[in-house]
């Protein structure tokens, strides 16, 4: 029982004594949230660089690639989106949805998927939108 104690009273003081390295005055810069729309057998292809989607003519210009369902959902996103200028992209057509993704240096970039499919009825696409 005293070993315990010892044990206990040891990780707890160790647990304290932990450094705080977060500089004052330069917090880390915010990230862009990224919206992910999927859709079965929505077209498009896997793309590079993120469309500027940020009006009406240049959201419909970049929409009409994909299904109706899969425009439509893409549509109501962009909408959601709180910003000047609103980004789409198509960061993945295949078997899986990629849990999450991230703008960095304006490219949104989808993360990987831990346990990948290796077959499927019909391809997923997934856009990444976000504000640019």
């Amino acid at each position: 029982m005293r070993r315990t104690l010892g044990t206990l009273a040891l990780l707890l003081t160790i647990a304290g004594c932990g450094s705080d390295t977060a500089v004052e005055g330069s917090p880390d810069p915010p990230s862009a949230e990224v919206i992910l729309v999927s859709g079965s057998a929505g077209g498009g292809r896997v793309e590079s660089e993120p469309t500027d989607v940020s009006d009406d003519a240049d959201l419909d210009a970049y929409v009409a690639q994909f299904g109706d369902a899969l425009a439509a959902d893409v549509s109501a996103a962009v909408r959601k989106v709180d910003g000047d200028v609103v980004l789409a992209q198509v960061v993945s057509v295949g078997c899986d949805v990629p849990p999450g993704a991230s703008l960095q240096d304006g490219v949104i970039v989808a993360e990987k998927v831990a346990k990948p499919l290796q077959e499927c009825f019909a391809p997923v696409t997934t856009v990444g939108v976000a504000a640019g």
